[in-house]
């Protein structure tokens, strides 16, 4: 063992010493973060209401294609995060279309879809029928002081017929 001065501590002191200190010191670390763990709020995040939402009419009174559309949303805003791994999940939002067709007496429901943004505002969604394919794009659009929905459809017949495309446009 070396010399040790006059008012030097043993080694094995100070050891002691040093290794209480860091054990309190993680021990309190420690406790302060499962507390702060358990007792976060979880993460959220926001979703804006998109102005496409809504129960849309046709303006076209002369042989409409799709007489109105209807518009919803489902906003997945909850964070969800893993305290063991710290991945964070959140399920997509959707924006969901229901066109309903030119028929008589009643107007054709063409149901729900989901919707995928295509660019430039633009959302699309895709209706497959036996003896059509249809497209169906849409986006908001103002004009003069008011919001219109602009709906652009594809059709593409696997029965024979020429296909076609039609540009409507509807208010709310």
């Amino acid at each position: 063992m070396p010399p040790m001065g006059k008012h030097a501590i043993p080694r094995t002191a100070l050891t002691r010493v040093v290794a209480t200190i860091l054990a309190a010191a993680t021990l309190t670390l420690g406790l302060t973060v499962a507390a702060n763990v358990t007792t976060a709020a979880p993460a959220q995040a926001v979703c804006s209401t998109p102005a496409m939402l809504g129960n849309w009419s046709n303006i076209t009174t002369v042989d409409p294609t799709i007489v109105r559309v209807s518009v919803r949303f489902s906003c997945s805003d909850t964070v969800v995060c893993d305290a063991e791994t710290g991945i964070c999940t959140r399920p997509p939002s959707s924006l969901d279309i229901r066109p309903f067709g030119a028929c008589s007496p009643t107007a054709c429901d063409w149901g729900w879809r989901s919707t995928t943004e295509m660019g430039d505002g633009w959302v699309r969604a895709l209706y497959h029928h036996s003896w059509a394919t249809k497209q169906v794009w849409a986006r908001t659009e103002f004009w003069h002081g008011q919001t219109f929905l602009r709906v652009w459809t594809h059709t593409d017949f696997t029965d024979g017929r020429a296909d076609y495309e039609t540009n409507e446009w509807f208010l709310k």
